[in-house]
């Protein structure tokens, strides 16, 4: 199979086969790429089997938001590499993994280190506060972080 990158469709907590785990939770489970449509776009987030009410969350405004139909980021590890970036996400340079988008712009997979976790979540040209995620019961923002780019 080649190093390709594909979003694969799952549901319900399930992992497909070659998923990208880049992230972990704070007790230490990993955490997947992953992404769901929503409010009319389409956004990065993260899925595993633990995460209650459907396998993905995201945040947006303010809340985290559950799915249980959600798309996995597949391909060989070595196709990737994170970035760090700060503030809007750009990385000069690089060709950034493209994941979604909503009405403001592209959004773009990114990750923080939050306490003992690494949690996976959105950024994007026009997020100024710098990447977004879903974490315990609401959204956290995080103004350093790494964006995912094409190795």
């Amino acid at each position: 199979m080649s190093n390709q990158l594909q979003w694969v469709k799952a549901s319900n907590g399930y992992i497909p086969p070659r998923a990208l785990c880049q992230g972990s939770d704070s007790d230490g489970q990993p955490l997947f790429i992953a992404r769901a449509y929503f409010k009319d776009g389409l956004h990065p987030g993260k899925a595993a089997p633990h995460l209650k009410d459907g396998g993905f969350a995201l945040g947006w405004g303010g809340a985290s938001h559950s799915f249980n139909e959600y798309e996995v980021l597949c391909g060989a590890a070595n196709s990737v590499q994170w970035v760090r970036a700060t503030g809007p996400a750009k990385a000069e340079g690089m060709r950034l993994v493209d994941a979604g988008h909503e009405a403001s712009g592209l959004l773009f997979v990114a990750r923080a280190s939050i306490g003992a976790s690494l949690q996976l979540g959105k950024a994007g040209k026009h997020l100024m506060s710098g990447m977004s995620c879903a974490y315990e019961s609401g959204e956290r923002n995080e103004k350093e972080y790494q964006v995912l780019a094409h190795a």
